[in-house]
């Protein structure tokens, strides 16, 4: 019996669905059902109900599922000691965060080509608590995510970098300083339910407006800057974001006090990657310059 097999066979139980299974094992949909008919057949019962769609497990595959945790986590580590701790090797899964992903993925893309040979990745990006709650799963080995409220005690985390906040409007709207921006221009607000929304509402507290002051809240932030750079408003968001999208007219003020999005690759403390997550982390790096013009 190969254990490839009996992976496949937890996977679709995390998850749900033969299809959405064959998508995070990189295979067809019908090779995966070959592979589960082929298990089946291999252990004389029916580890699926296919009578109903999606298919279930039967009493007796979810017995062995259960049974297959431990034989596992025991080759798993059989080849932990195998492996040595200062390389990657094997298929990983990748979760980034949104925003973060448009920066720095070409950095780990570049990267991991030419430092981790004998590694393959998938990726997905999505929000900050659904990539965690993944990582948690199962469904994905690690995640770069805003750390806005700490990750789940089931991960570790490891900042990997420090993004500072800065208020981000058109030149043409700042004679009064900041002051006339929270007085009299609508403020451009990224998701507030978000990781980095949540942090940008915390900020938003700190600072006065007038009772009625316009909000406008959208999902994007290039759709953000280009309202900025319009003149339309001001925002506030991580310097390197608005450096990305920022036109010569847009300047930027720093904040009083230092306030900063922390983003942290997230991992299971006992996972695949326990004991190389800095090898991983070093893949993130990139030579990024960010120097936010500051107006008094």
């Amino acid at each position: 019996m190969q254990t490839r097999s009996l992976r496949t066979l937890m996977r679709i139980s995390k998850v749900g669905s033969f299809a959405k299974a064959a998508e995070q094992q990189n295979m067809s949909l019908s090779a995966l059902s070959m592979q589960m008919k082929a298990l089946e057949t291999e252990l004389g019962v029916d580890l699926f109900d296919r009578t109903v769609r999606p298919p279930r497990l039967t009493p007796i595959g979810r017995a062995i599922v259960e049974a297959s945790i431990p034989l596992l986590q025991h080759e798993d580590s059989l080849l932990e000691i195998c492996r040595p701790t200062d390389t990657l090797v094997g298929h990983f899964r990748i979760g980034f965060v949104t925003t973060a992903a448009v920066r720095l993925l070409p950095g780990f893309l570049n990267n991991a080509k030419h430092h981790a040979p004998q590694a393959t990745f998938s990726f997905e990006t999505g929000l900050s608590k659904a990539l965690q709650e993944k990582v948690v799963s199962g469904q994905l080995d690690a995640a770069l995510v805003t750390d806005a409220e700490g990750v789940p005690d089931a991960l570790a985390e490891l900042v990997l970098r420090e993004e500072p906040f800065v208020f981000a409007a058109h030149e043409s709207l700042l004679k009064d300083g900041l002051g006339g921006l929270l007085n009299a221009q609508p403020f451009f607000h990224f998701m507030p339910d978000t990781g980095i929304g949540k942090l940008i509402a915390g900020e938003m507290l700190k600072h006065e407006r007038p009772k009625g002051s316009e909000t406008i809240v959208l999902d994007n932030l290039e759709a953000i800057m280009e309202c900025v750079s319009a003149g339309l408003g001001f925002t506030l968001l991580p310097a390197p974001d608005v450096m990305r999208y920022r036109s010569d007219d847009v300047k930027t003020i720093r904040l009083p006090q230092t306030s900063a999005r922390k983003l942290v690759l997230a991992t299971v403390r006992e996972g695949a990657l326990a004991g190389r997550e800095a090898v991983l982390a070093a893949l993130f790096s990139a030579d990024e310059t960010h120097v936010a013009s500051e107006k008094d």
